[in-house]
C-alpha cells in the first residue's frame, strides 16, 4: 500500500480521504467552516506531486473571482511555479474562454461584447418600445423590465429556448395575474432579444453558460479536445449550480468522469437566481458509484453556536444528513433580545440602539476592532435604523451591496466607447455614446438612423457612415454624425495600431492605458463629467477621480498580464494584454470584487444581507429581525405572495427548480447567518413594528423555537441601560476602557 504523503497528515481524516479520492466521480459534502478550500488545495497538490498529473490537465471552477483568486494564491504558495498551469476559473469566465476559442462554430465573433445587466435592460426596453409595439413610456410605467429580464434569464438557466418558452407559457395555467403578464411579455421579447444580441455580436451573462453547453452538445471534436486537455475537473459550491452549469460540468467531465464536486446542500440559498439544490442532492443518481466524503468538523465557531445551527437545520427534511462538530471552546450563550416599544421610540429603533450599545461595550471588553462585528438582515430595508443608531453612537460602518463601481455613469460611458471601438456592432453601447458628450444628435435623428439600419439589414454603425443618404436628417445633424464617425474611426485605427504593437512586444511607445487616456482626452469625457455635476464642485471632482481610477485600472491590468507571462514553452494559455480581455473582466466582475474598496479599511462595522454574508466570518455577528414575515420572509410563506416579489432581490419565484420548499430555503439562510459567527452570536426581533402611523404586533420567527432554550440568554422587554454583561465582564470592561483612554491621552493611539 502506498504511503500517505507527509503533508496530507496535516489534514483531518475526512479531508485527507477527499484529497486522496482522485479517480471517478466524488462528492465532498463540506459543512460550514470545515476547511473545504484547504481540502481542494491539498487535493491539487496531491494530483501534481504524487500522481504526476500535468497541472494543465487540472480545472477547478468556482463561483466568484475572489474565490478563484484565493485558491490560485494558495495553490501557488503550496505547489510553486508549476501551479500556474492549473486552470482556476469561475463558470462564467470559463464559458467566455470557450466562446473566444470555439465560438465561431456558433457564429460568435471573437470580439463579442458581454452585456452587463444595465445594457440588457436597455436592449429589452428598446425591443418593447420598437418591436413589441408597447411604448417605452407606457412600458416603464406598466412593466419592470428587470422582471422581464429575470424571467428570460430563468429560462436560459434551465436551458429553455425561446420556442420552448413560448410553448411553456401557452400551455401554462394563465390566470391573468401580474406574474403571467410578465411571462407573456417575456415570451414575446425572448426571441427578439436573442436576435438583438447576435446581431450586435454580443451575449449576456446567461449566454456564457448556455452557449458553451450548446457548443459542447453539438460539436464532438470540441468536447474531445477539452477532455484531452482537462482530465481532472473540480467544482466548488456545487449546491449553487443551475441547470446550465450542471450540464456544462457533466459535458466537460467526459467519459473519465473525474469530477469532484464540493458543496453543502444546507447552504443552498440562491434558488431565486436559478440555483437548483437537487443537483447536489441527486449527485449519486447522476453519477452512479460516486464516492461520498462528509466533512463535519468545524474550525470556525464555538460549540454553542454549532449546536444552535445543527438544531435549526435538522428541521429540513430533504437534506444530506450531517452534524457539525468542533474542538473549539463551548463559548458564551447566544443572546436573544425581544424589543418592545418604549415611549416615543419604536421597537426597531431600540433594536438598532441595542446593537450600537453592544458594539460599544464588546469592542473594548473583548479587545476587538469594529471590523470584527457584522450585522446581518434579511432585506436591505432593515439597514436604515441600524445605520442611524451607529451614526448617533459615532461608530463607523460600511454597507455591503452598494452601487457597483462599473455601474457608475462616468465609468459606464467610457466602457461604452471602448466597446464600440472593439466591436462596432454593439448597438446598445453605440446608442449610449452617440450623443454623449452632447454633439447635436437627438432622439428623432437616432430613430431615423435606426429605422434605416433595420431597412438595410445592416449594423447601426455602418448606417452612420452613410448618413448623407438617410432621408430626413438635416445638414447640421448629418455633419455631427460624420464628425462622430470620423473621430471613432481615427480612434479605432489608433487602437488597432496599439494592439498590434503590444502583440509584437513593442510597448515602449504604445500601451493600452496610453490609448485609453488619449480617448478620454479626445472625447473630452472629463469636461462632460464636470458639466453633468456643475451644481457641486465636490461631486464633480469625485466623479472625475472615479473616471481616472478606471483608466489607471487599465494600466494595472497590463502590468499584471505581463508579470504573469510564463516561460516561452508554456505560453499556450497566455496572451499579451488585450482591450477585449480587459472589457471581458470588467463585465465578469462579481459582487466580491466590488467589495475590495470597501474592505480597505478593516475598522468598520459591516452591515449586509445574509445572502451577501455567505463565505464570510466574523467574531461577533448580530442577526436582526427574527420575526415571521421577515425571516422567514412573507414571500416564502404564501405561494400567492411569492408571485408579487418586490424589487429588492429581483423578481423571485420560489417554486422554481422542481418545487423548492421556500421555508426550507429560508431556514438554510438562517443557518448560513448563524454559522458566520466565530465567538459570539446575538439574535434580535421586535414585538411590534411601526408601519406609517400604525403599530403592528409581530410574531417571533418559527426558527427561534428550533434552538434549544439552554443555548439562549433571552432578554425581553423595553430597552434599559442594562447590557448583556456579567458582573465580571462589567469589571473587565471598565478596566479595558480606562486603559485605552490612558493610552490615548499619552499619545499611544
Amino acid at each position: 500500500m502506498q504511503a500517505i504523503p507527509q503533508y496530507l497528515l496535516e489534514l483531518n481524516p475526512e479531508q485527507r480521504e477527499a484529497a486522496l479520492a482522485t479517480e471517478g466521480p466524488v462528492l465532498v459534502l463540506a459543512g460550514a467552516g470545515s476547511g473545504k478550500t484547504r481540502t481542494l488545495v491539498y487535493r491539487i497538490r496531491y494530483l501534481i506531486e504524487d500522481k504526476g498529473i500535468n497541472p494543465r490537465a487540472i480545472l477547478a471552477v468556482t463561483f466568484t473571482n475572489k474565490a478563484a483568486a484565493e485558491m490560485r494564491e494558495r495553490v501557488a504558495k503550496m505547489v510553486g511555479r508549476t501551479a500556474k498551469g492549473v486552470t482556476l476559473s469561475t463558470f462564467h469566465s470559463l464559458g467566455a474562454r470557450l466562446l473566444r476559442d470555439y465560438g465561431d462554430r456558433l457564429g460568435m465573433p471573437k470580439d463579442f461584447t458581454i452585456y452587463p445587466t444595465s445594457d440588457q435592460v436597455q436592449a429589452i426596453k428598446r425591443i418593447v418600445a420598437e418591436e413589441v409595439h408597447i411604448s417605452a413610456t407606457v412600458g416603464e410605467d406598466t412593466f419592470d423590465f428587470k422582471k422581464v429580464l429575470f424571467t428570460i434569464g430563468d429560462w436560459k438557466n434551465r436551458l429553455i429556448t425561446p420556442e420552448q418558452a413560448a410553448v411553456e407559457v401557452a400551455e401554462g395555467q394563465i390566470r391573468g395575474d401580474r406574474r403571467d403578464d410578465y411571462a407573456v411579455l417575456a415570451a414575446d421579447v425572448y426571441p427578439r432579444y436573442e436576435q438583438t444580441l447576435r446581431a450586435a455580436g454580443a451575449c449576456d451573462f446567461d449566454d456564457l453558460l448556455v452557449l458553451p453547453v450548446k457548443l459542447l452538445r453539438e460539436h464532438m471534436d470540441v468536447r474531445e479536445k477539452l477532455w484531452k486537455r482537462w482530465r481532472y475537473l473540480m467544482v466548488d459550491e456545487y449546491q449553487d449550480t443551475n441547470g446550465a452549469q450542471f450540464e456544462m460540468a457533466r459535458l466537460m467531465a467526459g467519459p473519465l468522469k473525474n469530477l469532484c464536486v464540493v458543496g453543502d446542500d444546507d447552504q443552498s440559498i440562491y434558488a431565486w437566481r436559478g440555483a437548483d439544490v437537487t443537483n447536489i442532492l441527486d449527485f449519486e443518481r447522476h453519477y452512479p458509484g460516486a464516492r461520498v466524503v462528509i466533512l463535519e468538523e468545524n474550525y470556525r465557531s464555538t460549540q454553542r453556536i454549532l449546536e444552535a445551527a445543527n438544531g435549526v437545520i435538522a428541521n429540513n427534511t430533504t437534506r444530506k444528513a450531517k452534524t457539525l462538530r468542533t474542538g473549539n471552546a463551548i463559548g458564551p450563550k447566544i443572546d436573544y433580545w425581544l424589543m418592545e416599544e418604549h415611549g416615543v421610540k419604536s421597537a426597531e429603533e431600540l433594536e438598532a440602539e441595542m446593537i450600537a450599545r453592544e458594539i460599544g461595550i464588546r469592542a473594548p471588553l473583548e479587545k476587538l476592532t469594529r471590523g470584527d462585528f457584522a450585522v446581518l438582515y434579511r432585506t436591505n430595508l432593515q439597514a436604515k435604523p441600524i445605520e442611524e443608531a451607529l451614526r448617533a453612537a459615532n461608530i463607523p460602518y460600511r454597507v455591503i451591496g452598494g452601487q457597483s463601481f462599473f455601474d457608475r455613469k462616468e465609468v459606464a460611458d467610457l466602457v461604452a466607447y471602448l466597446r464600440v471601438i472593439v466591436n462596432p456592432r454593439d448597438e446598445v453601447s453605440l446608442r449610449r455614446i452617440i450623443n454623449y458628450p452632447t454633439r447635436g444628435i437627438g432622439r428623432t435623428t437616432l430613430l431615423k438612423l435606426i429605422d434605416a439600419a433595420r431597412a438595410a439589414q445592416q449594423p447601426l454603425y455602418e448606417t452612420l457612415k452613410r448618413v448623407d443618404t438617410i432621408e430626413g436628417v438635416t445638414r447640421g445633424t448629418g455633419e455631427a454624425v460624420r464628425s462622430f464617425v470620423e473621430m471613432m474611426e481615427e480612434m479605432r485605427l489608433e487602437f488597432h495600431a496599439t494592439q498590434a504593437a503590444i502583440e509584437h512586444g513593442i510597448t515602449t511607445q504604445r500601451t493600452l492605458v496610453g490609448f485609453v487616456r488619449e480617448l478620454v482626452k479626445r472625447v473630452r469625457l472629463e469636461d462632460a463629467v464636470r458639466a453633468d455635476n456643475a451644481k457641486s464642485e465636490k461631486a464633480a471632482a469625485v466623479r472625475v477621480e472615479i473616471l481616472r481610477e478606471f483608466v489607471e485600472g487599465v494600466g494595472r491590468f497590463e502590468e499584471r498580464t505581463w508579470a504573469e507571462r510564463p516561460p516561452l514553452d508554456e505560453e499556450d494559455d497566455w496572451n499579451p494584454p488585450a482591450l477585449r480581455t480587459f472589457l471581458e473582466r470588467v463585465s465578469l466582475t462579481d459582487d466580491d470584487d466590488r467589495k475590495e474598496k470597501e474592505e480597505e479599511n478593516p475598522d468598520l462595522v459591516t452591515l449586509m444581507t445574509m445572502h451577501s454574508a455567505k463565505g464570510l466570518e466574523f467574531p461577533h455577528v448580530f442577526i436582526v429581525g427574527l420575526e415571521e414575515e421577515i425571516l422567514p420572509h412573507s414571500r416564502s410563506m404564501s405561494a400567492s405572495a411569492a408571485a408579487e416579489a418586490d424589487a429588492e432581490e429581483s423578481w423571485q419565484k420560489f417554486e422554481l427548480n422542481g418545487g423548492t420548499d421556500p421555508i426550507a430555503e429560508e431556514r438554510r439562510l438562517f443557518y448560513v447567518g448563524i454559522t458566520r459567527a466565530r465567538h459570539r452570536l446575538t439574535l434580535s426581533g421586535c414585538a411590534t413594528r411601526r408601519s406609517r402611523e400604525n403599530v403592528k404586533p409581530r410574531k417571533p420567527s418559527r426558527f427561534l423555537s428550533e434552538i434549544s432554550p439552554d443555548l439562549l440568554d433571552q432578554r425581553a422587554g423595553a430597552l434599559t441601560r442594562q447590557s448583556s454583561l456579567s458582573p465580571e465582564e462589567s469589571q473587565n470592561f471598565r478596566k479595558n476602557l480606562f486603559a485605552d483612554l490612558r493610552k490615548q491621552l499619552q499619545g499611544g493611539g
